[in-house]
């Protein structure tokens, strides 16, 4: 083999190699240090912990109506429409109807008379109304799940303001609806009633032209047929407006209530011990960190090509004004 063929490797330096053995051996030379700061974070998560105020969380859960019960004209009109209501109906947001009730929920309406109900102004000691509800909605978690049920989430330093107030959540929205339900009936009922007179009048018509009319004649089948069409419409008048007196006159409740919120026994948050762990571990691993980078920095001194490597970063991270 020529001498241009052989390969000649160059031994690789120790210094170049990351030994177990030395990384130990700065771990056992620094202990010390390192279990005094691990130590000294783990006893400031623990005061720190102990500081901060038990949090409790009150949680409802209603079921709303999953019928046309709260948006019969919706239903009505889109019975009208026929084959096109699957479309209306997307059109009109009712794939999921959940979500109208969580606005609903998170209104300014509903939030301000919880506001005021519980005086949550000084409770929070905010200076406005505005702030106090934004306190709230920070406090509030409302949301729907796959399953329909919509769950109403309330936190509070008082266990039992926290139960009261997720409870709170679902009366003012029931009143809400019940204000909407007989709004909406009452509006059906005069329309109906309104339409009714009208028909009324060209059904007596359509009656005393069949009356006139010779039953042998021609004109006789179209004045049957017009007093028949007049018939069924006004029928269907007479249906929805006792149904819309009927919806007016009711005072059921709309939302089903699952579970009611009850005063919290045990506390939501903080969760201390979690604190307390984690700021441990990362005070631990902090602590080897700084180590390492502060035995690198004293071997660095003791070699020259180091030391002067060193001050080439430094002044790499050197802002010149």
């Amino acid at each position: 083999m020529s001498e241009n063929q052989t390969t000649v490797q160059q031994p690789t330096s120790p210094d170049d190699e990351i030994n177990l053995l030395d990384l130990l051996i700065v771990l056992a030379k620094h202990k010390k240090m390192i279990l005094i700061l691990t130590f000294a974070a783990a006893l400031v998560a623990i005061g720190i912990s102990l500081l901060m105020p038990n949090i409790y969380t009150g949680t409802s859960k209603i079921l709303p109506p999953q019928s046309s019960q709260s948006s019969s004209v919706n239903a009505i009109m889109l019975a009208q429409l026929g084959g096109l209501s699957g479309s209306a109906g997307a059109a009109l947001g009712l794939k999921d109807p959940n979500a109208l009730y969580v606005a609903m929920l998170k209104s300014r309406n509903i939030m301000e008379k919880i506001a005021r109900r519980f005086d949550l102004q000084t409770v929070y000691e905010e200076k406005t109304m505005t702030d106090a509800l934004k306190a709230l909605e920070k406090e509030s978690t409302i949301s729907s799940g796959k399953d329909g049920v919509i769950v109403v989430e309330v936190e509070d330093k008082d266990p039992q303001r926290a139960a009261a107030l997720a409870n709170t959540y679902i009366d003012e929205l029931n009143k809400l609806m019940q204000t909407f339900a007989l709004t909406e009936a009452s509006q059906r009922r005069l329309f109906f009633e309104t339409q009714m007179k009208p028909e009324k009048d060209k059904l007596t018509d359509a009656m005393i032209l069949l009356d006139k009319t010779p039953n042998t004649s021609l004109q006789y089948m179209d004045a049957l047929r017009n007093f028949k069409y007049h018939e069924s419409i006004y029928d269907v008048l007479i249906r929805q407006f006792a149904s819309a007196q009927l919806d007016e006159a009711k005072d059921s409740p709309l939302i089903q209530i699952l579970d009611k919120a009850f005063v919290p026994e045990k506390k939501s948050k903080p969760k201390r011990s979690l604190i307390v762990i984690l700021a441990t571990l990362v005070a631990f691993f902090m602590a080897i960190i700084w180590v390492f980078i502060k035995e690198a920095l004293t071997r660095s001194k003791s070699d020259p090509e180091q030391d002067a490597h060193l001050q080439e970063l430094r002044r790499s991270f050197h802002w010149k004004s």
